[in-house]
């Protein structure tokens, strides 16, 4: 009997679900980054290190387009290995607000496949970038505020469930004495609630 009301429920569930008129859905999500500070001109080696983030996001789908935006908590890492030996990592945190523009490529009921790109805005708000010290020998270094990059990915929605792969690459420099961009993959798995 209890088989038959949990199908019964989840039955009706869907079937709410992939008949809602709304255009506009929202929910949450999160996952992993992985960082990495593009230093090779430098004769400096950097490595992809692994990060997190989530936050919320709002879609407004018009037809087989769609128009999302996202306010995710970041904390993203790199790991530099120093002239001198060792390494030392790189950490900021940051509020990243990406606007996407995107096209279901397969639109079904329940499933979707999804490729979307557009901009970023990230505000870093704390970071640990004693490393640019050691690297250029200046008494302060730290990441300007205000950075701004885009994204690329592909994505698939089943029912409210979404998981997305992205690329994100950095168009403004971490800050005046350290010319240098960032470039991450985002891996993340989100849930429209509504």
């Amino acid at each position: 009997m209890k088989k038959m009301l949990i199908l019964l429920l989840l039955s009706i569930g869907l079937t709410a679900y992939a008949q809602s008129p709304l255009p506009i859905h929202i929910g949450i999500k999160g996952g992993a980054n992985f960082t990495d500070l593009s230093l090779s001109e430098m004769n400096l080696k950097s490595k992809y290190s692994a990060g997190y983030f989530g936050g919320a996001m709002v879609r407004l789908d018009l037809g087989k387009a769609y128009l999302q935006g996202e306010a995710l908590y970041a904390e993203k890492k790199s790991k530099i290995e120093l002239p001198q030996g060792g390494s030392s990592n790189v950490t900021w945190k940051s509020i990243d607000v990406p606007v996407l523009v995107g096209y279901k490529v397969l639109d079904l009921s329940l499933i979707n496949v999804r490729v979307f790109g557009g901009g970023v805005y990230s505000y870093v708000f704390d970071d640990n970038a004693s490393v640019f010290n050691n690297i250029q020998n200046s008494t302060k270094s730290s990441f300007d505020k205000s950075q701004v990059g885009f994204q690329v990915g592909a994505g698939i929605d089943v029912i409210g469930l979404n998981v997305d792969l992205r690329y994100e690459g950095g168009l403004s420099k971490l800050s005046k004495d350290f010319d240098k961009k960032t470039s991450s993959f985002n891996l993340s798995v989100g849930y429209f609630f509504l």
